[in-house]
């Protein structure tokens, strides 16, 4: 048998619009999905590497951040970086707050 027999164009896979949505929003969510994952893995290595860095420089028989030393700062910096991504999360949780607080004294005068 042939290719083109075995594989031959039916109506399911001819011009199917319906099809072509699918795979038009399935590459969509896809290319997204992978972005999220991008970010997710520029932030695990950034932030694990500041953490080993802030581990590696610790002195001895110290906590961790408590007496800090130059390497550690660079580990802070490092982690900072890694972070950096969900920062806006980190300041929407104040305004959110701050609006239900703001909200809630309004109401009540």
């Amino acid at each position: 048998m042939t290719k083109n027999k075995l594989f031959g164009k039916n109506k399911l896979f001819g011009k199917n619009p319906f099809l072509d949505t699918f795979k038009v929003v399935f590459v969509g969510m896809f290319g997204a999905i992978s972005a999220y994952m991008m970010i997710g893995l520029y932030s695990a290595l950034f932030t694990g590497i500041g953490y080993y860095i802030v581990q590696k420089y610790n002195k001895p028989n110290t906590k961790l951040l408590d007496d800090l030393q130059t390497g550690q700062y660079v580990g802070l910096v490092f982690a900072f970086l890694g972070l950096l991504p969900w920062i806006k999360y980190f300041f929407a949780s104040f305004m959110m707050e701050g609006g239900s607080y703001a909200f809630s004294s309004i109401m009540s005068e």
